[in-house]
């Protein structure tokens, strides 16, 4: 078993509360990631998925030059790095997200993704001997 702090991606992207979903999108697409973590008078308040937008923008024919982040993100679901990744892969299957907000002394610090926790699988080997 891995600690979350070893695999975690620190100082994960973000997006601001405000901004559209279409500006949240370009930012998830310039970067080749699946989810932001979304802040709010510098703190942070939710995480926005692709998911997110699927159900609560495409499937509700909302308008993602209109439709502001804080009102289609999750709110999100948070794991200490001290945890394992069997933790997190529990964590991400009982709630049914691929993300996982890092929390590092009591302060989010981090992400760690579904993918995070694949690697090794796909690749057959350890990716932190």
């Amino acid at each position: 078993m891995v600690k979350i702090k070893e695999i975690m991606t620190k100082n994960p992207v973000t997006v601001e509360a405000n901004k559209t979903v279409r500006e949240a999108i370009n930012i998830m697409s310039e970067k080749k990631i699946g989810s932001l973590l979304v802040y709010k008078d510098n703190e942070i308040v939710g995480i926005l998925e692709e998911n997110d937008i699927i159900t609560n923008v495409l499937f509700k024919d909302l308008n993602p030059y209109v439709v502001k982040v804080e009102s289609v993100m999750s709110v999100p679901f948070v794991i200490q790095e001290d945890k394992t990744d069997n933790e997190a892969s529990d964590m991400m299957y009982h709630h049914k997200v691929r993300h996982l907000a890092v929390s590092v002394n009591g302060k989010i610090e981090g992400i760690v993704s579904m993918q995070d926790l694949l690697r090794p699988v796909y690749t057959g080997r350890s990716i932190w001997a």
